[in-house]
């Protein structure tokens, strides 16, 4: 042996008697040493991919696809599917590392509608996608939904027309508006499609500017059924030419209109024959209302009638004359185009009716002949 092996014993002996102090009386220096080997297991376990842990999703947001190809395959789902989709629970996988970060979102959780082919109550599963970075969805919960199928059907050419809700303000007048377009399409489950006969458009008289000429405006479209009943359901879609329709276009004209006294303006001309008397003269309409352009009103101080006076020359019996009035303008509006004149003609010292009653006599509605040519009236 030689001299340096005692001298290797004793360093060996002073080394492992440190350690031996080390570990028996330096505690921080314990749990430093057992810190770091669990933060490095931990950085170790983030990184494995292969390592995951469930987490939970409450309320998840599920889209609902396949919505047209379905429509376009003849098949509508009625029963209302939010109230089914609003409490959905999704249950993933998520790798240790993108716990935190993951969200429902990420899944795609959706109802595919785009495999219906029948009618009638169906069951149909949720789907989820799985994420390459988020894992994948292990549970959902409802795992299907119950949809109630109908046939999808179009109905073309319904009619579109204008009712006017109110008084239109004195002083003006308001053609009947046209409506674009006049005829719609409404498309929905066949039950409810094949009841509807009309669309309707209600127009408010305090919604419209009052102001002379063409006024163009859009009003809100209200379906009816054939009893005349308003259908509403979220389910039925109005169109033309394949483009959705909430409302339509109306365009009108406005013009200001003025009254004029016909009576004032007709008189009477001869007697009737000897032995008769004339006991009144009636006038239908008293007054007439004329609808034009402003400049045309301003120069118009009367109306233009055929005639001013009534002929009583030889009359014996109760006689209606007619009276047409002529437009002031080719675009002007007449309340009535024909004025009724009815002369009261009775033998001389008959006894009035209501003097043998002692009550007045009922007037009677005076008698009008149909005029000659349709024109429109105001109103």
């Amino acid at each position: 042996m030689t001299e340096s092996a005692p001298k290797n014993e004793k360093k060996t002996r002073k080394l492992l008697k440190i350690l031996k102090h080390l570990v028996l009386h330096n505690g921080w220096f314990k749990l430093m040493a057992l810190l770091i080997s669990v933060l490095l297991w931990a950085g170790l376990i983030s990184q494995d991919e292969s390592l995951t842990r469930d987490k939970t999703f409450n309320d998840v947001s599920v889209n609902i696809t396949g919505t047209d190809t379905m429509k376009r395959n003849g098949f509508i789902v009625t029963n209302d599917l939010s109230e089914a989709l609003e409490d959905v629970t999704a249950v993933a996988a998520v790798p240790q590392q993108q716990f935190e970060r993951a969200e429902s979102s990420v899944y795609n959780v959706r109802l595919d509608l785009s495999r219906i082919a029948e009618t009638g109550d169906q069951e149909i599963r949720l789907q989820a996608t799985n994420s390459a970075t988020y894992g994948r969805v292990v549970s959902l919960n409802p795992a299907s939904v119950n949809v109630q199928v109908e046939e999808y059907v179009v109905r073309y050419r319904i009619p579109v027309s204008v009712t006017i809700n109110g008084e239109v303000p004195e002083g003006w007048y308001m053609a009947t508006p046209s409506v674009d377009p006049p005829l719609v399409a409404v498309s929905g489950p066949r039950s409810l499609v094949n009841s509807i006969s009309r669309a309707r458009v209600f127009v408010n008289p305090g919604e419209i500017d009052w102001s002379e000429g063409s006024s163009v405006f859009s009003a809100g479209l209200t379906l009816f059924n054939r009893s005349g009943e308003q259908v509403v359901n979220p389910l039925l879609e109005v169109s033309y030419d394949g483009v959705m329709l909430d409302s339509v276009v109306l365009e009108t004209t406005i013009l200001p209109t003025r009254s004029y006294d016909v009576a004032s303006m007709i008189g009477t001309i001869n007697a009737v024959a000897e032995g008769f008397e004339v006991k009144a003269v009636h006038v239908s309409p008293e007054s007439l209302t004329v609808a034009a352009r402003s400049e045309v009103l301003n120069q118009m101080k009367e109306l233009a009638l055929s005639e001013h006076f009534v002929n009583l020359d030889g009359l014996k019996e109760t006689t209606n004359f007619q009276i047409r009035v002529s437009k002031p303008s080719e675009d002007a509006i007449l309340s009535n185009d024909i004025i009724t004149v009815t002369v009261d003609v009775v033998p001389e010292g008959s006894q009035d009716p209501t003097e043998e009653t002692g009550e007045p006599e009922e007037p009677g509605e005076p008698e009008e002949a149909a005029p000659e040519e349709t024109a429109e009236h105001i109103g």
